[in-house]
């Protein structure tokens, strides 16, 4: 039997893969959720927390009104930075 962790982990690929094949995509757009960017990236909600705490971009702070917003672009550049940090 597969682990819930691992079930979790499947659906993420899944949600990435069909993000990235969408013909509208590009790595300039902007990413509306946190769980939005965590599929794109494959990580979970709490990895993006995290790097929220250590200074990742954010183009909109979220509240009870508004979704969180990232540029993808910026996001991921800053993920290079960061993981060389790490």
């Amino acid at each position: 039997m597969r682990s819930s962790n691992y079930l979790r982990q499947a659906k993420r690929r899944q949600n990435r893969s069909e993000i990235s094949d969408h013909p509208g995509f590009s790595p300039n757009d902007k990413v509306a959720g946190k769980d939005s960017l965590a599929n794109i990236m494959d990580v979970s909600v709490t990895t993006v927390e995290r790097w929220i705490r250590a200074g990742m971009p954010v183009e909109q702070r979220g509240d009870n009104l508004h979704d969180w917003v990232f540029d993808l672009s910026e996001v991921k550049n800053w993920h290079l930075t960061y993981k060389h940090h790490e």
